[in-house]
C-alpha cells in the first residue's frame, strides 16, 4: 500500500532495512520511479553527526561519477528525514555469489576494475569508503556500481553505526583498523582485494572465525592461496591484501589500470574450484615467506603500464556542533545525508529497458575523474513543464535530449554505432510528434571498442599459425584465423570464454583463394552460451559476413565440417578463414588492453 511523502512523492514497498534506516521504492508525481532511504530517528538527532555532515556536505553532494548513483532530492515531513535515490535495476555481489558460488577469473579482473575506478573518483574527492564489500557493489548489467560511500563515515559517528560496523564487515577490515588506526585510502585497497578473493573461490580468507579472531587474522597471517587462482591474479590480489598500508598499490587508480589490462589476459582461465572453507592462513612468521616483520612484505607490483597517479588528499576533521533545538539539528542534517548517502541505494527490480539491447540507465565508464558540481546552501528543486508530444531529440546529446524531457521518465539502450557522434541519440520511442506515455526510450551510439580475435587465446581448440591474412574472393583481409581442412574434415571447433564483455562479433568467412580444391563446401556454425546463432555453407569463391548480437555471451564456439567437395583433392592445402574477426564493445564493458597470454 502506498503512503504520501511530502508533496510529491508516494512510498510504496519496503526493498531493505540496515543500521542506518529502511529503503523504499516510491515515486515522484510524474511516476518516476526512485529508491527511497527513511533515516533511523537516533541518526538525525545526534548532534556529533550532525557536526561531521556539515564538514563534509560540499564535497560529498557534488560528487558525479558513472560508478556512483544519483541522488535527487531529500524530504522532511515532521521528524522524518528521506533521501530520493535513483532506483536501479540489478542485484548485489553478495547475491550473485549466492547463486554462482565463484566467478571466472577475467569476470573477477572485470569487475575488481570497475570498483577499483569507482574508489578513486571517491579518493580523489578526500572521501574514504570505509566498508567495501560485495553487499555495497551491484550490477547494473555488466557495470558494477560501488553504493553507500559515505554511509560508514556516517555510521562511525555514532556508537549505534560503530557497532553495526563492527559485527557486518570484520572479514573485509584493513589490519590498521583493526589496530584503530584512522581510515585511508590503502584501508579501501586491502578491503577490495579481500572482496576479490572471495569473488574467485567463494569464501573470505579467514571465513569460519569469530569476529575478534578475524580481526586478529588481519593482523597477524597471510591469507592462504585458492588452488587454480591464475598467478596474474594472484599477484595483484596479494599486493592489495599487503598488511602494512605503505606495501599496498599507489592508488585505486593504479589498481583499475592494471585490473583491466588483465581482463583478456584471464580470458582462457577456468572456473576456480569454489570452496566452503578457505585455504588455511599462514602466520607472517613462518619461514619462506620472504618476510620477518609484523606487518609483512607486500609482493613486488604486476608488471603493467600504469599511467602516474597522485595521493588523495586527507579529508579535514576536526569541529564540533552545540547543541540546538531538535528541528534546527534535522534541517542541518539533511544537506549532509545527502551528502554522505550520494552512494545512494540500488534496488533490486527488472530492467524496464529493451530486450533487445541491454539498457542501463548511466553508461559505464573506466576514468576515475570525479566532478564536483557547484553546491548551494540549501536545495531547490526547478519545475518546468511535462510536454504533451514527444519532441525530436535525434542527434542531440544525451543530457540535452534528456533536458527537453522534463517530467518525463527516460530509458537509455546503449548501441554500438560508428556512424553518430558518440553520446548521442540515434532513436527515439515515440517518435517525434507523438503523444508521450509513461516512458520514453532512447537509443544512444557509443564507438566500439575493438579486440581483434586473433588476438585472444582460445579455451579449447586452435587455429594454423601461418594464417595471419588472407584473400577471399579478391579482396585481402587483416587478423585472418584460419584451418586447413578437406573433403573428409569431420566436425571440429575453437572456443573462447569472451566473459560477457562484448556485445558483437563480425567477421567474413570462406575459403582462401589459394585453395587446393575449388569445389570444397563446408558448413559453419557459431554457438553462444550453446545456443546457435548462425549456421551457413561457405564455398570457395563466396565471401560471407558475419555480424553477431553476442551480448551478455559468456562461451562463444565456432565449429565447421566439410559438407562436400573433391575426394581426390584431399591433402592439399585449402583453408577455412574468418577474415577481419572483431569483438566488439562498449567502453567499461571491455578492457583497454589487447595483451594476451599465447
Amino acid at each position: 500500500m502506498e503512503k504520501a511523502l511530502g508533496s510529491r512523492y508516494r512510498l510504496g514497498d519496503q526493498l531493505g532495512t540496515g543500521a542506518m534506516g529502511r529503503v523504499f521504492a516510491g515515486s515522484d508525481e510524474q511516476g518516476r520511479a526512485y529508491a527511497f532511504k527513511v533515516l533511523r530517528d537516533e541518526l538525525v538527532e545526534d548532534p556529533e553527526l550532525v557536526a561531521r555532515f556539515l564538514q563534509e556536505r560540499s564535497i560529498l553532494v557534488g560528487l558525479r561519477h558513472p560508478n556512483l548513483v544519483g541522488v535527487h532530492d531529500l524530504v522532511v515531513e515532521g521528524e522524518t528525514v528521506a533521501i530520493v535515490m535513483d532506483l536501479v535495476g540489478g542485484g548485489d555481489l553478495r547475491a550473485r555469489l549466492t547463486v554462482e558460488k565463484s566467478l571466472l577469473p577475467a569476470e573477477v579482473a572485470r569487475i575488481g576494475a570497475g570498483v577499483a575506478a569507482a574508489l578513486a573518483a571517491v579518493h580523489q574527492a578526500g572521501v574514504v569508503h570505509r566498508d567495501v564489500k560485495p553487499e555495497n557493489v551491484l550490477m547494473d548489467g555488466t557495470v558494477p556500481r560501488l553504493t553507500d560511500f559515505g554511509i560508514s563515515r556516517l555510521a562511525t559517528a555514532t556508537d549505534l553505526g560503530r557497532r553495526s560496523l563492527l559485527v557486518g564487515t570484520p572479514q573485509y577490515l584493513a589490519p590498521e583498523l583493526g589496530k584503530g588506526l584512522e581510515a585511508t585510502p590503502a584501508s579501501d585497497l586491502y578491503s577490495l582485494g579481500i572482496l576479490l578473493y572471495e569473488l574467485c573461490c567463494g569464501v573470505t580468507p579467514f571465513a569460519g572465525q569469530s569476529t575478534f579472531a578475524v580481526i586478529r587474522m588481519h593482523e597477524s597471517a597471510l591469507p592462504g592461496r585458492p588452488a587454480g587462482v591464475p598467478d596474474q591474479l594472484w599477484d595483484v590480489l596479494s599486493w592489495l591484501m599487503a598488511k602494512r598500508p605503505s606495501d599496498r598499490p599507489d592508488s585505486a587508480q593504479q589498481v583499475a589500470t592494471i585490473l583491466d589490462g588483465l581482463v583478456l589476459e584471464l580470458m582462457k582461465e577456468p572456473l576456480v574450484l569454489p570452496l566452503t572453507t578457505p585455504p588455511p592462513p599462514v602466520p607472517l612468521n613462518e619461514t619462506g615467506l620472504g618476510t620477518q616483520t609484523v606487518f609483512g612484505t607486500a609482493p613486488p607490483p604486476p608488471r603493467r603500464p600504469v599511467a602516474p597517479t597522485t595521493s588523495p588528499n586527507t579529508m579535514p576533521t576536526g569541529g564540533t556542533m552545540p547543541k540546538r533545538r531538535r528541528r534546527g539539528r534535522i534541517v542541518l542534517a539533511l544537506f549532509v545525508v545527502l551528502a554522505l548517502l550520494a552512494g545512494g541505494w540500488f534496488a533490486f527490480r527488472p530492467s524496464q529497458t529493451s530486450s533487445a539491447e541491454p539498457g542501463r540507465t548511466v553508461a559505464p565508464a573506466t576514468s576515475a575523474a570525479a566532478e564536483v558540481a557547484p553546491v548551494s546552501d540549501s536545495p531547490s528543486v526547478t519545475t518546468t513543464a511535462k510536454p504533451s508530444v514527444m519532441p525530436d531529440v535525434v542527434g542531440k546529446k544525451l543530457a540535452d535530449a534528456q533536458d527537453a524531457l522534463p517530467g518525463i521518465q527516460v530509458t537509455t539502450v546503449d548501441k554500438i554505432d560508428a556512424t553518430a557522434a558518440d553520446g548521442t541519440v540515434i532513436e527515439q520511442d515515440p517518435a517525434a510528434g507523438a503523444a508521450i506515455g509513461g516512458t520514453v526510450k532512447l537509443t544512444v551510439a557509443h564507438q566500439a571498442q575493438l579486440v581483434y580475435l586473433d588476438s585472444v587465446h582460445p579455451a579449447s581448440g586452435e587455429w594454423n599459425n601461418n594464417v595471419q591474412n588472407t584473400t577471399i574472393a579478391g579482396k585481402n583481409y587483416l587478423h585472418a584465423l584460419g584451418r586447413s581442412v578437406d573433403y573428409g574434415t569431420d566436425t571440429q571447433g575453437v572456443e573462447y570464454n569472451v566473459a560477457k564483455g562484448f556485445r558483437r562479433f563480425t567477421a567474413t568467412a570462406g575459403i582462401d583463394d589459394n585453395a587446393g580444391d575449388s569445389s570444397l563446401k563446408m558448413q559453419l556454425e557459431i554457438f553462444a552460451d550453446g545456443r546457435e546463432v548462425f549456421n551457413k555453407p561457405v564455398s570457395y569463391g563466396t565471401p560471407v559476413p558475419v555480424d553477431l548480437d553476442i551480448s551478455g555471451v559468456l562461451r562463444l564456439r565456432i565449429q565447421w565440417e566439410a559438407v562436400s567437395g573433391n575426394r581426390s583433392a584431399s591433402g592439399n592445402y585449402s583453408f577455412l578463414v574468418l577474415g577481419t574477426a572483431e569483438l566488439l564493445g562498449l567502453p567499461g564493458e571491455v578492457p583497454t588492453s589487447t595483451t594476451t597470454t599465447g
